[in-house]
């Protein structure tokens, strides 16, 4: 899914790594009367770093909605699989109920998410071996390397804490009255068309929605976290608020500074040595230049190997860049170079900079510096929320959940197939 900040959530329309279901439905329908079945590509999920953008009133996102009329059956494939009603609420943090639906999707994807994450090391890089089982499939009670934790332990860590900071974002929109405008509605009507659109309609709208186990309303709390964020975000940046953030305080939450960067990784004794005298003579320079900044630019298009320099410099998030370097570009009075600097990755000459005046050159720069100090204020409160756990889904297996999902949905498309064949067949029957 598009999304605007750095929340966690999938690339939309996510769907986990084996599923067919909704795809082959339609392959099947469109060829069903040719009596062939169309090779489908099945949809693998993308990873990114989690993030969804969401609507709905403030009201509604602290409801456990999920659109179903009153009096109506359990159903779903959560219902399916779990046995508990997707309304029934399994969480409350701090107030804030949380239906099983939302659980059960948070689960499925961020299981989803940990065994593409680990496949993909295993096919490139041969590593994780031990936590494959010798059909290929993921071992969920094996551990990580030098862990003692499971990964149904560590998925399950991974789906609360999604939960968890899902729910933060929404209690503190409602604790300092950020509620979603109508052009933020009127966004998310829009982004929800698209995803329409690129599924190929309403009917498969309708599948894709069957298949993640979740209800239009639920679909629309998860894609309005952005909006509260933003919303929260809006109210840092203005003074008198209650999380007014100082631009005194700025630098603690983006840094801004410039450096050439000598990769020895990998390098023999002899090789490391000749890129540090390299070093050293780019030093040399530097500091007989008059104008270091202009120097330091023109010395860092030719040497430096760090392919992600901006065109003045890199804006980082503390704790990104190696310890010393950040240390170092702290310590700097505007314009000055710092000594070689060596990390485990190589050499690094760090220029001064002033982050009043990259954000000055750079004003989006400012929304980092304000998304940041958010998310920092919603991960504290995240750790106090008073957490209430209701009935047992909460304890279940995350493989053990995992596995019977994917198993629920390649039976699906199995019944789906033979259905829409066996129709296919009796409609060419010969009339009698």
């Amino acid at each position: 899914m598009p999304t605007k900040r750095g929340l966690p959530g999938p690339d939309w329309p996510w769907r986990p790594r084996y599923s067919i279901w909704a795809a082959g439905r339609s392959a099947l329908r469109e060829n069903g009367e040719r009596h062939s079945v169309r090779r489908t590509e099945t949809r693998s999920f993308n990873m990114k770093r989690m993030c969804v953008g969401i609507s709905l009133a403030a009201l509604m996102l602290l409801s456990a909605c999920t659109g179903k009329p009153a009096g109506e059956a359990p159903s779903g494939v959560y219902y399916d699989i779990t046995g508990v009603d997707p309304a029934e609420t399994v969480l409350v943090l701090d107030g804030n109920e949380i239906p099983a639906e939302l659980y059960c999707y948070w689960a499925a994807f961020n299981c989803s998410a940990l065994e593409y994450q680990l496949k993909m090391y295993h096919d490139y890089f041969g590593m994780y071996e031990e936590v494959f089982q010798d059909d290929g499939t993921i071992d969920w009670n094996a551990k990580f390397p030098s862990s003692d934790m499971t990964l149904n332990q560590y998925a399950k860590d991974m789906a609360e804490d999604t939960v968890f900071f899902y729910a933060a974002i929404e209690n503190l929109a409602d604790q300092y009255g950020v509620t979603l405008t109508e052009e933020d509605e009127a966004a998310i009507d829009e982004e929800m068309e698209g995803m329409k659109e690129s599924l190929g309609g309403e009917e498969e709208f309708q599948n894709y929605l069957e298949e993640t186990g979740l209800s239009v309303d639920n679909l629309r709390r998860v894609m309005s976290a952005t909006s509260l964020l933003d919303g929260l975000m809006e109210l840092a940046g203005q003074e008198g608020s209650e999380i007014y953030l100082d631009p005194a305080k700025y630098g603690d939450y983006l840094g801004y500074t410039d450096y050439i960067f000598l990769s020895t990784d990998g390098l023999s004794e002899d090789e490391a040595a000749a890129k540090r005298q390299t070093a050293g003579d780019i030093l040399a320079q530097l500091e007989q230049a008059e104008d270091k900044d202009a120097r330091f630019a023109e010395l860092a298009t030719e040497y430096n190997e760090d392919t992600n320099r901006g065109e003045t410099g890199y804006f980082y998030t503390p704790g990104t860049l190696p310890a010393a370097v950040e240390e170092a570009a702290a310590a700097l009075e505007p314009g000055a170079v710092s000594e070689l600097v060596e990390s485990e990755e190589g050499l690094y000459l760090v220029l001064g900079k002033s982050l009043e005046e990259g954000l000055a050159g750079d004003p989006q720069q400012t929304d980092a510096v304000l998304q940041n100090y958010v998310v920092e204020l919603v991960n504290t409160y995240q750790e106090e929320m008073e957490v209430e756990r209701r009935g047992t889904l909460t304890d279940m297996e995350m493989g053990e959940f995992y596995q019977k999902y994917l198993d629920e949905m390649d039976q699906r498309a199995l019944d789906d197939a033979t259905e829409i064949l066996d129709g296919a067949a009796t409609s060419t029957e010969p009339q009698s």
